[in-house]
């Protein structure tokens, strides 16, 4: 046994983190979504299957929460390459410094009345919605010339960390498709997410282990819905990897980035669908 798990189901499970998580650290470089959508995909699949030792009712909230914690690090490791490339807006950031928190506070309330059925349904239909969507329109479709101001930007926030908040991801899906709207370069709305990742993760990974104190049959070594073991493994993957994305962000057309990005949701969309109703 290791750490509470026998020596096959640990060595798999440490296999399983690590190569999942080069490839999200990568991800979150390059898309700016704080590789949430890989991490929550892959640890679904992990916890599914009782690897972690763990009850398959609680995958889905596992997943999500240590998908969470560890975006935190990988966020800001993405953020610091982004800023440096003077892409990132932060005025707009300004603006949702209080109201992205707020919703992360509402998306903890309703992840604590969800079974994981319906937060696997909600994953796949918005990650659909924005997949299909960013695939058809039309790359010049802009509803306005410049983001925002205040009021729409904060109700913006509200809704970017809610529905981020219960997806387990950083938040970029929502942000990209909210500032490319908007009338910004889609490098400039992928290098701001990595902000709003930060802002998201911090308090969202604090609150999934709140709602997950107490609940049984949990994996050795978790608090609440955030499993150390798969943590303390994936980070530094992710951290090593996310860079090499974001650098490459700004070297890709920006239709091409968009494009990768939108097949990239879709795929997410079928997989998870495939996996709540089909099993």
């Amino acid at each position: 046994m290791i750490l509470g798990l026998p020596v096959p189901d640990f060595l798999m499970f440490v296999a399983v983190m690590a190569a999942g998580a080069v490839v999200a650290g990568f991800v979150a470089g390059l898309f700016g979504v704080g590789g949430g959508i890989v991490m929550v995909l892959m640890l679904t699949e992990v916890f599914g299957l009782g690897l972690a030792g763990s009850s398959v009712e609680h995958a889905r909230h596992l997943a999500v929460g240590t998908s969470l914690a560890i975006i935190v690090p990988t966020s800001i490791r993405s953020a610091s390459t982004h800023y440096a490339s003077g892409q990132m807006d932060m005025n707009l950031l300004r603006k949702y410094v209080i109201f992205i928190p707020v919703g992360v506070v509402v998306g903890l309330y309703l992840a604590t009345i969800m079974d994981a059925g319906g937060l696997g349904v909600l994953f796949g239909a918005i990650a659909l919605c924005v997949g299909t969507y960013q695939l058809v329109a039309s790359p010049n479709l802009r509803l306005a010339d410049q983001v925002p101001g205040t009021p729409i930007a904060q109700g913006a926030g509200l809704f970017i960390g809610s529905s981020s908040t219960l997806m387990g991801i950083g938040g970029g899906v929502m942000n990209n498709l909210f500032m490319t709207l908007s009338g910004a370069e889609i490098r400039r709305a992928i290098a701001t997410s990595a902000g709003v990742g930060i802002l998201i993760s911090v308090p969202a990974a604090l609150g999934f282990v709140v709602i997950g104190l107490g609940q049984p049959d949990l994996p050795p070594l978790s608090l609440g819905y955030v499993n150390v073991i798969a943590l303390a493994f994936m980070i530094p993957f992710t951290i090593a990897t996310a860079p090499v994305g974001a650098r490459l962000t700004h070297r890709l057309p920006g239709l091409l980035m968009k494009r990768l990005f939108s097949a990239f949701l879709i795929l997410v969309a079928i997989r998870t669908f495939w996996k709540v109703f089909l099993g």
